[in-house]
Parts: structure tokens; C-alpha cells; sequence
């Protein structure tokens, strides 16, 4: 199956064989060089495919397309996950392509080291450790009332358990909102735990406007998207409470709320945890 987003062509979306998406944890040393190689090169287009063209989809340069506190939150993410992806795939070599990890962040470990480490052993930038900020008018920031950045930066909380609010959420906290049982409730309770994230990490991340031209960005949201799809699991046929399935997630075109529910329809799948948050069944 083939999707076109504006003129660009997406070759790597085929439903008959799915993708499995894994825990960051549970990549090995090649895969996570692979996950580089695609960020790098991603960062290294200039058009439509690139990663400033994406990352500026969530936030600035205006509009702003990204949906926040409203019901919309998860189906607007997932699209937003799955176009990122297809281009990611699509500078990787064939037949090495590494879906999007997700960063359990329940685990309270931390920033996992390969998005941490500034440069790698041969003195090259680590690509997931941070991005240049570009594309964006300076106008802009100002007219958000927020201060022009021309970089990705992180000032992480405390790790481990203990910190409450000042730490990350916890595997309890986590199993609570896997237990809720309407859609509304457990998309914002999961917004919650996904805001508590953002704020931890700190820097870029806590800032909607630049939160997605931080690699950890993509895995953090990587790691939402999979705990709708564990609740989705166990709660088959809730949909999307009172959404209208046919309702469109711009400036996606080619998919509505309805065509995100099915994340093998969309042609990947969770693989087995490694970590506190439950495995798929």
C-alpha cells in the first residue's frame, strides 16, 4: 500500500506484514545505530520529508496543529506518530528499518542512555540526544510570548521512586489508568501521566510550541501510544467515546479518527514488554 502525503510517497506502509514497535531497552546495539542513521538523516532534509517539517507539524512554525486536552488527543497523536514513521522508514536501508521504541518511563530509570549520551565513542553527535531548532521566524516566538530557541535542551528531574509529583509516574500509576474503563476518563487520566513526562524532562520538551524536535519526544510519545493500545485491548469496541469517527485529524490527509483505531490497520503492532507496563496478550 502506498500513501501520499502532499507529493511525497510513503513505500513502507504494508498492513499484510506488520512492524513491531519495541521498548527502547529491548533494541540492540545495531537497531539503536540504525534508529540514529534514519534521525540523522531525516535532520539532514530540507523538504517535506525532513525533520524540521515534521516536528514543526506539533507546534511552531504556526499553526499550531497539535491537540491537546481534548478527546482528540490520542487519535491526532497516533496520526501524527504514523506519517513521522513512514518517513523515518523510508531513509532507513531496506530491509534494517527501525520502527519508532517506545521510553517506558514507569521503569523511573531515566532518560535511557541512548538518547542521553551527548556524542557517541567516535566523537559523532548523538542524533537522539538532541536537534537543531529551525524554520521557525523569530516573529513567531514572539508572538507566542515565548523566547527563540535554535536548540533542543533537557533539565531532567530526580529518577527512581519516592518523588511524587517531581518524579516520573510510577507503574501503579500507570496500571490505574489502564483500569479506567470509558474512553474519556482513560484519555484523560493517560494525558495526565503524558504531561508529567513532558515536564520532567524539562527544556524543550516542557514547551508545546518545540516539545517535538526533541528525539525523546517521538519515543515518549511512542510509549503513549502503546498504552492506548493495551487499554484498546482490554476494552474492545470502546472507540473513541463521542468523537465522530469520521471527523478528519488535520493537516493529515489521508486519515480520520475512525482509521486510528486499529493500529494493525495501520501496519505495526507493540511488541512483547520489557519492562512495568503490562505486554500485550
Amino acid at each position: 500500500m502506498v500513501t501520499n502525503v502532499g507529493d511525497q510517497s510513503l513505500s513502507k506502509i504494508s498492513p499484510s506484514l506488520l512492524r513491531y514497535r519495541k521498548s527502547v531497552t529491548a533494541l540492540t546495539e545495531q537497531e539503536i545505530g540504525t534508529l540514529r542513521s534514519g534521525f540523522s538523516s531525516m535532520l539532514g532534509l530540507g523538504d517535506d520529508r525532513g525533520y524540521e517539517y515534521w516536528a514543526g507539524i506539533h507546534g511552531l512554525p504556526l499553526p499550531i496543529s497539535c491537540t491537546h486536552g481534548s478527546p482528540f488527543f490520542l487519535p491526532w497523536h497516533r496520526a501524527y506518530l504514523f506519517y513521522f514513521e513512514q518517513y523515518l522508514l523510508d531513509v532507513m536501508p531496506p530491509g534494517a528499518a527501525v520502527s519508532l521504541p517506545w521510553w517506558d518511563w514507569s521503569t523511573q530509570a531515566g532518560i535511557p542512555p541512548s538518547y542521553a549520551v551527548g556524542a557517541l565513542s567516535d566523537g559523532t553527535p548523538n542524533s537522539l540526544a538532541g536537534a537543531s531548532i529551525s524554520g521557525i521566524p523569530d516573529a513567531q516566538f514572539a508572538q507566542i510570548g515565548e523566547q527563540v530557541v535554535t536548540a533542543t535542551n533537557r533539565q531532567p528531574g530526580p529518577t527512581g521512586p519516592g518523588h511524587g509529583p517531581e518524579g516520573l509516574p510510577s507503574a501503579e500509576a500507570v496500571a490505574a489508568v489502564l483500569a479506567l474503563e470509558t474512553f474519556d476518563d482513560f484519555s484523560n487520566q493517560l494525558e495526565d501521566l503524558h504531561n508529567e513526562v513532558h515536564m520532567w524532562v524539562g527544556g524543550t520538551m516542557s514547551e508545546i510550541p518545540v516539545a517535538a524536535f526533541d528525539p525523546l519526544f517521538w519515543a515518549h510519545h511512542t510509549m503513549i501510544d502503546r498504552l492506548w493500545a493495551l487499554w484498546q485491548q482490554t476494552h474492545p469496541g470502546a472507540g473513541v467515546g463521542s468523537v465522530p469517527l469520521d471527523h478528519p485529524l488535520g493537516p493529515f490527509p489521508t486519515l480520520n479518527v475512525g482509521q486510528t483505531l486499529s493500529v494493525s490497520a495501520l501496519g505495526y503492532q507493540y511488541a512483547a514488554a520489557t519492562s512495568s507496563a503490562p505486554s500485550p496478550t
